[in-house]
């Protein structure tokens, strides 16, 4: 299953609070086609479907991902890196 940092989830839920998301809707880590922006994946504000997991942090729900996305990514780490990058960004480490 696809591991999410503390690091990640504290961002994910300043990112959430910052989009002022309406009732229903939340983060969720997306792969084409639903991902539509530059590289394999992004963050999109979406609605919860009944295949996802969800990743909490601080009582709250901060990311959902589709459960066969989730498996396809089993070895894998969601990151949020401030040290030794250029600026301040979400990484996907597939090991």
């Amino acid at each position: 299953m696809l591991e999410v940092t503390p690091e990640a989830k504290a961002q994910l839920k300043t990112v959430a609070g910052i989009q002022k998301l309406e009732p229903g809707q939340i983060l969720r880590l997306a792969v084409p086609p639903v991902w539509t922006g530059q590289g394999d994946w992004g963050i999109v504000i979406d609605q919860r479907g009944a295949a996802d997991i969800a990743y909490a942090y601080e009582g709250a729900t901060v990311l959902i991902i589709e459960e066969e996305v989730a498996q396809s990514l089993a070895n894998s780490i969601l990151d949020y890196k401030t040290e030794d990058v250029p600026s301040p960004r979400f990484t996907l480490d597939i090991y």
